[in-house]
């Protein structure tokens, strides 16, 4: 797709901003939540999405491609389009500038255009962000504003920041202004040169005070004033968390169906003492009233969030099977006789039939679209929680199992259990029992095939 349909101006800043918002959206997330995680405002990436602005560096395009999972080849193809869609805004800037002093032509866009070209075809850059244009100090041509150029405070060469004017007397070869010209003296050069040096002083004055309160050693065993308590904050590494309570929450519903209405209950009871289903938000309440197991799958939805003010990291996800039974061959009640739905949300699929179950990131579908798999690790905060959807299944065994999942912060690490109010999940095979299905006519369950869902 390299140089496809982007030559004329403004066509790559239209391609980008499409495959921006398609990233997006693809991604579940909203302008806000995505904002958040690639650290700019909700505005701002709307713009971007939008293409009314065209980012003025490639890191805010690196960390939404990164975010919304995109490969090497597409982040290779975005930074193509954004040194593009770059050189036009640029190019646009430095005609407008031209035609209001000078009225110039045309053609001084060709040649950040062609600069732009050798530069989108080179390599995308890696972890460092691109450069960023604008901002190395020299004035367009045409524009009439002042640029300051900071000079090395204390040093011969000048101190403080001074201002370039456009005049070209008084100037050096670089452009910057020779000691002992006419503004030197001026008492707004004084004043400048003034402010810079008590703000030098109070950098020094504050760091070197930080530093010997940080360093001043401790009597007593008790920590130097300013210094994080390790022992009370359970500092250190802790496989079971038990140096502190762990610094999130989590809830967890385990009730959750497929689309909103596709599940199976086991039951040891006769179809004429079992009620109607439920709908699903009342399902857990109408399963533990009857007793009634997961038959073949069970859904988890578990929403992290920190607790304290330092972000934590959810590492890994850990699936531990607590004990394997025979399926006791129970009656299959299934709560839909077909239900489908245009959406297949991303979740962590668990075999618990293998002998070490994984959580393995599956992608989701909506309508076609393919919706990236929500791998590990996760960032979660007091501000910006996550939720995690993870799927047991078993076509062999009556399984208990829980999850635990592994987490950092601040020098901290521990992992936290997840399972069911303190009782592990219970998810198993559907083998061996009649299958039923409710007829909503007659008001009555009635036998259904195995393939019914």
């Amino acid at each position: 797709m390299a140089g496809g349909g982007t030559d004329a101006p403004g066509a790559a800043a239209r391609e980008l901003a499409v495959r921006l918002e398609a990233l997006r959206t693809a991604s579940g997330r909203s302008y806000g939540a995505l904002a958040r995680r690639a650290e700019i405002g909700a505005a701002t990436l709307h713009r971007y999405c939008t293409g009314r602005t065209v980012p003025q560096e490639f890191a805010p395009v690196e960390r939404i491609a990164r975010l919304c999972g995109c490969g090497r080849e597409e982040a290779a193809e975005l930074y193509r389009l954004w040194v593009l869609a770059d050189a036009d805004r640029r190019a646009a800037g430095r005609s407008g500038g031209a035609a209001a002093g000078t009225g110039g032509s045309s053609t001084a866009q060709s040649p950040p255009r062609t600069e732009a070209r050798e530069r989108a075809d080179g390599p995308p850059p890696g972890n460092d962000p691109a450069p960023s244009p604008g901002r190395s100090g020299e004035q367009a041509p045409g524009a009439a504003e002042p640029v300051p150029v900071r000079e090395p405070v204390g040093g011969a060469a000048g101190t403080g920041p001074v201002t370039a004017a456009p005049a070209a007397d008084a100037r050096g070869p670089a452009g910057h202004r020779r000691r002992g010209g006419p503004t030197d003296t001026g008492p707004r050069h004084k004043a400048l040169r003034l402010r810079t040096a008590l703000l030098v002083l109070f950098c020094a004055v504050g760091a070197a005070l930080a530093l010997a309160i940080g360093l001043r050693p401790s009597e007593g065993g008790t920590p130097a004033p300013g210094a994080p308590d390790r022992a009370a904050a359970g500092v250190g590494s802790d496989p079971a968390g038990s140096a502190g309570p762990p610094p999130l929450a989590w809830s967890v519903d385990a009730d959750l169906w497929e689309s909103g209405c596709g599940h199976t209950y086991l039951l040891d009871r006769a179809p004429d003492g079992v009620p109607p289903p439920p709908v699903q938000a009342d399902a857990g309440a109408w399963a533990r009233r009857l007793g009634a197991v997961d038959g073949g799958s069970t859904r988890v939805g578990v929403t992290v969030q920190g607790t304290g003010p330092a972000t934590v990291v959810l590492e890994a996800v850990q699936v531990r099977v607590v004990e394997r039974r025979e399926p006791r061959g129970l009656r299959a009640y299934r709560m839909s006789s077909g239900c489908g739905g245009a959406l297949t949300p991303r979740l962590f699929d668990v075999d618990l039939d293998r002998p070490r179950p994984l959580a393995r990131p599956l992608p989701g579908n909506d309508s076609g679209r393919v919706l990236p798999a929500a791998d590990l690790p996760y960032t979660v905060s007091r501000a910006e929680p996550e939720t995690l959807l993870f799927e047991g299944r078993s076509v062999g065994c009556d399984c208990d199992w829980y999850l635990e999942v592994r987490w950092s912060s601040d020098g901290r690490s521990g992992s936290v259990r997840i399972d069911d109010g303190g009782r592990p999940f219970r998810t198993s095979a559907p083998v061996g029992g009649a299958a039923y299905a409710y007829d909503y006519a007659l008001g009555s369950w009635r036998p259904a095939s195995v393939t019914d869902s």
